[in-house]
């Protein structure tokens, strides 16, 4: 763990504020869940809590379902890191934390095609340079995550798939 120098004091409602720059840094945002975990009697830690993540081996699991059904690669993100990936090589970048740029589209609540002119950042490492979707995954209006379908081409059946399958999750997360 590592400290900041930042002390904080609890109000009478029991709140205690976060500051901007530690918020920025972590990218915490307006609304976003906190989990919160007790470290014997003198401490707690603060963690971003991801719905998508609560469900990570249902999440894993269909996201291998997908490309063996489809041999479509693809990828399901929370709004932190890679959640679940399916296809090839894809593997070694479960658990990464997205980049921001990717966290910057996930954002904008809009399915988005990228052509093989275009690179979609996936991880620090990891870049897209094939043809992409990407569709969020919404929650009450919330964005939760994301779904990406990485293919040769996109039709109009590769749309369908990043639509109904983050609209699949996000129902599942919904119930």
């Amino acid at each position: 763990m590592k400290a900041t120098g930042v002390v904080r004091r609890i109000d009478d409602l029991g709140r205690i504020v976060i500051p901007k720059e530690i918020r920025r840094s972590l990218r915490i945002r307006e609304g976003d869940s906190l989990e919160i975990y007790s470290e014997g009697s003198d401490g707690i830690t603060l963690r971003k809590y991801s719905q998508v993540e609560s469900i990570e081996n249902f999440i894993t699991q269909y996201a291998e379902a997908i490309y063996s059904s489809t041999k479509k690669e693809i990828i399901i993100t929370d709004t932190e890191k890679v959640i679940a990936a399916a296809g090839g090589f894809r593997k070694d970048i479960i658990g990464k934390k997205i980049d921001i740029r990717l966290d910057e589209r996930i954002q904008r609540k809009l399915l988005q095609s990228f052509t093989r002119d275009e690179h979609l950042e996936i991880t620090e490492n990891f870049t897209v340079k094939s043809c992409a979707l990407l569709k969020p995954i919404t929650i009450y209006g919330d964005v939760v995550g994301s779904v990406i379908i990485i293919s040769d081409k996109m039709d109009e059946i590769e749309k369908m798939l990043v639509e109904s399958s983050a609209s699949f999750i996000s129902k599942y997360l919904e119930s």
